[in-house]
């Protein structure tokens, strides 16, 4: 669901307020420690990345003694869900299965049509139902730099399911994939265009993995918001969804110790998931 700007809810669906990065700088971390405010035991907020080639892809010991600690995993969904794909399936198309090509242009539509058929063998004539989002994640993927990829999130997914663990998510698939209706298809179309005839993918997509493996947030923050629909409508695409999730951590974490793992891109800023936390009373310290 990424284009050049779109690609960036990778480390989020997912951001950063400024005001928050004096701080940050020094202590950049994706592993967060949960205590205070009555919990019994901690808790733990990780930051993912949605897709990431396979070679980047580490889970380094912290993480896995945190994740080991911990009683059940959160993350935005619930990705053992046996109805996700279903449901993703049936928010994926375009209202009354409208086609996209009657919204671009002549030129527009025929690069777009020239894309995907080149790489999926099927043209807007076909695929033009789907949801520009939906687009924008096909197109993506054909944008990385690598054959494989992994996902943090199937990674963790897998775990719990070996170890046990139960397994909740944040929101539904009705809920997050609704985000994007909240934004002009007219945006969202510009900004897939915009991606195809630039190019421009890969050469942010490996910016931003390198700011991720090197834990610096705040080289993520000023990729991720420096322009484009991240910027223009971060309340919807972040803001909201963390200050909705904050009250259901705080009913999981007083029961039990969580593990957290969500799009890197909700972890900071004035209205980031560490920050509101702090904010209901918690320690949120990083995890070195």
């Amino acid at each position: 669901m990424y284009n050049r700007h779109l690609l960036k809810l990778t480390f989020t669906f997912c951001i950063f307020l400024h005001v928050s990065f004096l701080s940050f700088s020094q202590e950049g971390s994706l592993l967060w420690k949960i205590s205070g405010n009555g919990l019994s035991k901690e808790s733990y907020l990780f930051g993912t990345i949605h897709i990431i080639c396979k070679e980047d892809f580490v889970i380094n010991d912290r993480v896995k003694k945190a994740f080991e600690s911990s009683e059940k995993l959160v993350m935005e969904l619930d990705l053992s869900d046996p109805q996700l794909m279903t449901n993703i399936q049936q928010h994926s198309l375009n209202p009354g299965m409208k086609n996209i090509q009657g919204e671009l242009s002549e030129e527009d539509a025929s690069v777009m049509d020239a894309f995907f058929m080149k790489n999926f063998g099927v043209g807007l004539a076909q695929i033009g139902i789907l949801k520009p989002f939906v687009l924008s994640s096909m197109a993506l993927i054909k944008t990385l730099p690598c054959p494989e990829t992994e996902s943090f999130e199937g990674y963790f997914t897998a775990q719990a399911q070996s170890q046990s663990k139960p397994i909740e998510g944040l929101e539904t698939v009705e809920i997050q994939m609704g985000t994007f209706d909240q934004i002009p298809a007219k945006v969202q179309l510009d900004e897939l265009v915009k991606m195809i005839k630039d190019e421009s993918g890969a050469e942010e997509f490996k910016a931003m993995v390198t700011a991720y493996l090197e834990e610096d947030i705040e080289a993520l923050y000023q990729t991720m918001n420096q322009d484009g629909m991240m910027k223009e409508y971060r309340g919807i695409m972040l803001d909201s969804r963390n200050k909705a999730w904050i009250p259901q951590l705080q009913e999981k974490m007083v029961k039990e110790s969580v593990f957290v793992a969500v799009g890197s891109g909700h972890l900071a800023g004035e209205n980031g998931v560490i920050s509101l936390l702090k904010h209901a009373g918690y320690q949120v310290e990083p995890v070195k």
